[in-house]
């Protein structure tokens, strides 16, 4: 097997693709210093103005460089993932890449805040500074512009760049394995295979991105609306709707990408339901038929939300007196069968057209959001998995079969 360093990962495209994904969803770009000691950025055209100002100066550029090594170092001594303060007061990420026992190198990100910027903050950091004789105009403005990124979101951070850097490390090392003792043919298709396995981890990680990342509007509104009915009420509503808010956000944010129980898939949905319900003034009720010995039965996190979400966006509309929403699960043999159904109006020939080519569509660029994006993620979990069942003759229903041994 032939050494692997991490230059050798920029001629693959899953890296490419990877780290603009990685920026998009954080805001963070990925590093890494090369043979000759110069940090090779990607996506390559976005980089730190706050960090290019301070290398711009000699010392500034060394104490960064030691500020990199001396974590790079703690990093690799303890083998896993660290977060550390930079010289300058930024917060950056280091990531080991250790294959086989052999520590091949580090990926850095960032660099980011942990709070919004302020101007004591700015002090804080024009203190740590002051002696390399930069532009302090810019270094204000660049300040401002510092990527802000809360405990949480960091750390789903560190959890996707170790994804990323160390499958694709393990990924070169296997092809290379493969070239160094098999016929051309073999080669070929094993390379194809670790791509595919590949694809499925960074599809994975996409959708544990987009579940980080609740619809910040909506939240927004919701909030204004607890804030709005705490001032004119005694507090009862407002406290049911904080213990609402609050279950949403312990899901979204804290079991990102896993598998929960039926019964908080449940709860999640509900909890949608009411405050969207509140926060729309509508009429709406939600009724649960959950048996007792399905409420542990492990589910992907956040696969109900997306389908009722679809159901008070698309059919709560167009109906009159209340509206409701009807979640129930049953085992049918090695089957769990969960319906999600409300009493709407049935779909018109051109959109049940459109939402069965939807659901049959296998591009890996399409859809990840609604019914299809359910759909497709439900494909990732479980192997051969039908696709999901929509009924439209009497309101609308979908259906959702899981196997019941819960093999993926």
């Amino acid at each position: 097997m032939g050494e692997v360093n991490l230059c050798d990962l920029l001629s693959m495209p899953a890296f490419e693709e990877a780290g603009s994904l990685f920026y998009q969803a954080t805001g963070m770009v990925i590093s890494f210093y090369d043979e000759k000691g110069r940090v090779v950025f990607y996506p390559v055209q976005t980089r730190c103005d706050f960090c290019n100002l301070i290398q711009s100066s000699p010392e500034g550029n060394r104490r960064c460089k030691q500020s990199d090594k001396e974590a790079a170092e703690k990093a690799m001594s303890i083998g896993k993932s660290i977060s550390y303060t930079c010289h300058a007061g930024l917060i950056d990420i280091v990531v080991p890449v250790i294959v086989a026992g052999k520590k091949i190198g580090c990926f850095y990100s960032g660099q980011f805040l942990p709070t919004q910027p302020t101007p004591m903050g700015y002090e804080k950091i024009r203190a740590r500074v002051h002696d390399l004789d930069l532009d302090l105009d810019k270094l204000w403005k660049y300040y401002q512009a510092v990527t802000v990124v809360d405990e949480s979101q960091m750390e789903t951070a560190i959890g996707l760049l170790s994804i990323i850097c160390n499958h694709l490390v393990e990924g070169e090392i296997a092809i290379r394995s493969e070239r160094a003792l098999t016929r051309e043919q073999k080669k070929l298709r094993k390379a194809a295979e670790e791509r595919a396995r590949l694809e499925r981890d960074l599809r994975e990680m996409e959708q544990r991105l987009l579940q980080a990342q609740i619809n910040p509007h909506f939240l927004f509104n919701a909030l204004n609306l607890i804030v709005g009915q705490s001032m004119a009420e005694k507090a009862s509503q407002t406290t049911n709707l904080v213990g609402k808010l609050s279950i949403l956000l312990r899901n979204c944010f804290t079991r990102i990408g896993s598998m929960v129980s039926l019964s908080d898939e449940v709860d999640n949905a509900r909890a949608y339901v009411d405050i969207f319900a509140a926060r729309f003034e509508k009429n709406t009720s939600v009724e649960i038929d959950l048996p007792s010995d399905l409420r542990s039965f492990l589910v992907p996190a956040l696969i109900l939300q997306p389908l009722v979400e679809n159901a008070l966006v698309h059919a709560l509309p167009q109906s009159t007196g209340q509206f409701a929403i009807y979640i129930s699960a049953k085992r049918a043999g090695d089957t769990v069968r969960i319906i999600i159904a409300n009493n709407g109006p049935s779909l018109n020939s051109d959109e049940s057209i459109q939402l069965a080519r939807l659901l049959k569509n296998r591009d890996p660029e399409g859809k990840l959001t609604g019914l299809a994006g359910v759909n497709r993620r439900l494909k990732y979990y479980y192997d051969g998995i039908e696709d999901l069942q929509v009924d439209d003759s009497s309101g609308f229903q979908v259906v959702i079969n899981i196997p019941f041994n819960q093999k993926r």
